[in-house]
C-alpha cells in the first residue's frame, strides 16, 4: 500500500522529462483534436492508484474519476482506478500521475525481478513519436523510472506480476512478427 511520504518521494523522483523537446506539439497534429496521445484521455485513459488519486486530489482539482459512458465496458481494476485529467491546457505538471510520468515506457525484469532496463509497448506505435526512437530518450528519465519501478513493485500487491507478465507477452509478440525489441537502458 502506497502512501502520502510514498507519493512525495516518488513525485519527485519522477520529474524527469522523457526527452529534450515537446513531443506532444509532434503527435498532436496527428491525434483526435490535436491532443497529444498521451494527454488524450479518450485514446489512453489514464490509471492511478487509489492513494495517488486521493494524494492528487488534495493538491488539485486537475483530476476526475471517470465515469463510464453507456455501454462502454472497462476491466475492472483492483488497485487502481480510471481518471480524467484536465487536459494538457490546464496541466499542472507538478501533480501529473506516475502514468504520465512513465509514459511511454515500462518495466523489463532482470531473472531475479529487478527491474533493469525500460521498454516500448508495440500498441502505441504509430500513436506516441517516441515508439522506436530509443536515442531520444533522455538517460535521466530511464534512470529515475528503473529507480520508481524498484521502489513500487514491491509495495503494491500484484503490480509486480502483471508488469512482469506483460513485458514477456510484449517481448514474445514483438519477436514474433520479426521486430526489434527495444530495451531502455539507463
Amino acid at each position: 500500500m502506497l502512501k502520502k511520504k510514498d507519493f512525495d518521494h516518488i513525485f519527485e523522483l519522477l520529474d524527469e522529462e522523457v526527452c529534450d523537446f515537446d513531443c506532444g506539439e509532434i503527435c498532436s497534429g496527428r491525434n483526435r483534436e490535436s491532443l497529444p496521445y498521451c494527454c488524450d484521455n479518450e485514446t489512453a485513459m489514464p490509471v492511478l492508484y487509489h492513494e495517488e488519486y486521493d494524494y492528487l486530489r488534495k493538491c488539485t482539482e486537475m483530476w476526475k474519476k471517470h465515469k463510464p459512458k453507456k455501454g462502454e465496458k472497462l476491466e475492472e481494476l483492483e488497485y487502481q482506478i480510471y481518471a480524467k485529467c484536465e487536459g494538457p491546457a490546464k496541466c499542472d505538471r507538478r501533480y501529473r500521475g506516475v502514468v504520465c510520468r512513465n509514459f511511454p515506457t515500462y518495466p523489463w525484469f532482470d531473472d531475479d525481478g529487478k527491474v533493469i532496463a525500460l521498454f516500448f509497448s508495440r500498441t502505441l506505435k504509430g500513436k506516441c513519436y517516441l515508439v522506436d526512437r530509443p536515442a531520444l530518450i533522455r538517460k535521466e528519465f530511464i534512470g529515475t523510472n528503473i529507480e520508481f519501478w524498484n521502489y513500487v513493485l514491491p509495495k503494491v500487491k500484484g503490480e509486480w506480476d502483471f508488469y512482469r507478465s506483460f513485458a514477456k507477452q510484449t517481448e514474445k509478440m514483438v519477436r514474433r512478427h520479426g521486430l526489434n525489441f527495444i530495451l531502455l537502458w539507463p
